[in-house]
């Protein structure tokens, strides 16, 4: 049972050894324990304020973010619609072009038509005066077979060419 039973002279020395061991850790061992622990302390607000400052960034870039998209589409949205009325103009110029040629090819049509048919119109002209012609050329030989049928007619004429 001495064992477990402490005696004095154990409880002292190891009391002694306690508190030079005690000593010892606040001379030497507990200042800089305690400057690490100020140190790491430190440094873990330090962490906590960049990270707060950097939560802040963030934010303001997440908001810049927001509005350059934003700027974006009512700038896309800007580009389309004026691309859009481009389109529009383009085609309505363009068929205003194509009236205008339709147009021109309807009038060159229409005139090429009109001279055609004046052509036509003086070609029978010519035919029909040249027809008349030949029809009374052979309605006048055959009257006119006998030579004084021909001098009774032509004295006739020729009185009534002179009365007028």
């Amino acid at each position: 049972m001495e064992l477990v039973l402490p005696q004095f002279g154990l409880f002292f020395w190891s009391a002694v050894i306690f508190f030079l061991f005690l000593w010892l850790l606040s001379k030497y061992a507990w200042k800089p324990l305690l400057a690490a622990l100020d140190a790491r302390e430190k440094r873990i607000a330090e962490a906590l304020a960049a990270a707060e400052k950097a939560r802040a960034e963030m934010e303001s870039l997440r908001a810049q973010q927001e509005k350059l998209q934003m700027e974006a589409a009512q700038e896309r949205e800007r580009i389309l619609a004026q691309a859009q009325k481009l389109r529009d103009e383009l085609i309505e110029n363009a068929r205003a072009e194509a009236r205008k040629q339709a147009q021109a090819i309807l009038s060159a049509a229409q005139q090429q038509i009109q001279q055609q048919r004046d052509r036509l119109v003086a070609e029978m002209r010519a035919y029909a005066v040249r027809l008349s012609l030949q029809i009374a050329r052979r309605i006048l030989e055959e009257h006119f077979k006998d030579e004084e049928n021909a001098r009774a007619y032509a004295e006739k004429l020729a009185n009534e060419i002179r009365l007028n």
